[in-house]
């Protein structure tokens, strides 16, 4: 063995468990066990509250979440539209429950997902690290209750983006509701 190959096989070995143990140490996620999704299911994807002070959060937040269901396998899944003129809608509080299962009901939904965005920024510092959390919940529509839930959350490099960020921990929150075929 040549003098470096050691110190190379060192070096490699200790530059991958500092990666481990780097990518662990920015996210967290806490989920309940996830009910049988079908990709004939529909999923009503409703307003995500948003309690940050960042504009639109939930808006994305939401948009996200329905491509993720979408690229998880689900079929349908239908969004409110982003300009609702009713406010039961408004993305900065809860909506009225009631009237958001009658609207995932009127669309023929088997199950609605709401949610709210806790934090979409940059931190302040030298580095500026993205750092985003969400909780979900997924209904059933016939029913109201909740039958899953998740909450995360999660922070980039400083080169990292906040949409990269936010869409890695989407899809990690939701992974559980892929669909079977």
């Amino acid at each position: 063995m040549k003098p470096f190959d050691a110190i190379r096989k060192a070096a490699g070995s200790a530059m991958a468990v500092a990666v481990v143990l780097a990518a662990s140490a920015c996210s967290s996620i806490d989920t309940t066990p996830a009910p049988t999704l079908h990709a004939a299911d529909t999923v009503a994807v409703l307003p995500i509250a948003n309690y940050t002070e960042t504009p639109d959060a939930g808006d994305a937040a939401q948009a996200m979440a329905a491509n993720a269901l979408r690229h998880l396998g689900l079929a349908t899944v239908e969004t409110v539209p982003a300009n609702a003129s009713d406010d039961q809608f408004d993305a900065t509080s809860h909506p009225d429950r009631d009237k958001a299962l009658a609207w995932a009901r009127a669309h023929h939904a088997r199950y609605s997902l709401s949610g709210a965005v806790e934090e979409w920024r940059y931190k302040v510092g030298v580095d500026g690290e993205p750092a985003v959390g969400m909780t979900f919940e997924l209904r059933d529509v016939a029913s109201g209750k909740i039958v899953w839930s998740s909450t995360g959350s999660r922070s980039g490099w400083s080169r990292s983006s906040l949409g990269g960020v936010a869409q890695s921990l989407i899809g990690k929150l939701l992974a559980p509701l892929a669909a079977r075929r």
